[in-house]
């Protein structure tokens, strides 16, 4: 599989935000000079392009003064933990956990087994992060599955938002994914599910199972243009204020895990979320002879 070109305009600032984007890297720069970041994300059966993903990682981990990752994995029936035992090997900062569970390898469902699953797990890189990096200054969150992987001026751009903005705890991505709609291919806003409350700091109203979500596969924001404040997102990637982070609680048993983590963040900080325009990640896209389905299964 060869990784596809995004439209420039997906993935660069247009004209009208290119100043105001130079100016927050250049913050974010300078803040993640003197800043530790601990990444911790999920790993199962991608090791396509799970490589690819640890050395963005790696590459971000080398702009900061110090960097720890920790990875939890389970039931792989691919070379997934082939590729975390050579990173781990190579990068001293880097552990990871594996897990024999004997679980399926679960379909995407709105709530259920699978997200009460992502929920544990990601707990217990919530617990890694307690006990082995709670020093750090920002902890990103990532899916280690992205078929494109991330935009590392993305990450920079969301730690110089949070330099302009001390009132946020977080900033999650604007994720994209190549779909048909009904009028030929095109990118898309992927994860609509755990968007909540465009606008709204407090409205966690899942709208699109209510029926009314299908406008967010057109809501791709400009990079480089002003946060956008939402009480959740996610989008693949997240970075959050270190001390925020550890006051959430991940539940997946009624809803998509991230949104009660980011609700309990909120009411336990009064602080705020906001999607990033600039903070980009690459899903999926569709292959010459099939569509492509996303990542979805734990």
């Amino acid at each position: 599989m060869e990784e596809v070109k995004l439209p420039g305009n997906l993935w660069f600032p247009e004209d009208a935000f290119r100043q105001r984007f130079d100016d927050v890297l250049v913050s974010g720069h300078h803040r993640l000079r003197d800043s530790s970041i601990a990444f911790v994300g999920l790993a199962r059966n991608c090791g396509q392009w799970l490589h690819g993903n640890l050395l963005r990682l790696q590459a971000t981990g080398m702009m900061c003064k110090s960097w720890k990752l920790h990875v939890e994995s389970n039931d792989c029936n691919d070379n997934t933990l082939e590729v975390l035992q050579r990173f781990c090997a190579d990068n001293r900062q880097a552990t990871f956990l594996y897990s024999t569970l004997d679980r399926p390898h679960l379909p995407g469902e709105f709530a259920g087994p699978r997200t009460i699953a992502l929920a544990e797990y990601r707990d217990a890189c919530q617990r890694w992060v307690r006990e082995c990096a709670a020093d750090c200054d920002y902890v990103v969150v990532a899916d280690l599955d992205l078929w494109g992987g991330f935009s590392p001026h993305g990450l920079v751009s969301a730690i110089g938002e949070m330099v302009f903005l001390p009132g946020a705890y977080g900033m999650a991505s604007v994720s994209l994914f190549e779909h048909d709609f009904g009028a030929g291919r095109m990118w898309g806003h992927y994860d609509l599910w755990a968007l909540r409350g465009l606008g709204q700091r407090d409205c966690y109203w899942d709208q699109y199972r209510g029926g009314r979500g299908g406008f967010g596969y057109t809501w791709i924001p400009p990079v480089g243009s002003p946060p956008a404040l939402v009480a959740s997102a996610f989008g693949g990637m997240a970075i959050y204020r270190t001390s925020s982070y550890l006051k959430g609680t991940y539940d997946g048993v009624s809803d998509c895990e991230h949104v009660p983590f980011h609700r309990s963040i909120a009411e336990a900080t009064g602080e705020m979320l906001y999607v990033c325009p600039a903070m980009r990640t690459v899903v999926s896209w569709m292959e010459p002879d099939h569509e492509a389905d996303g990542i979805d299964g734990v």
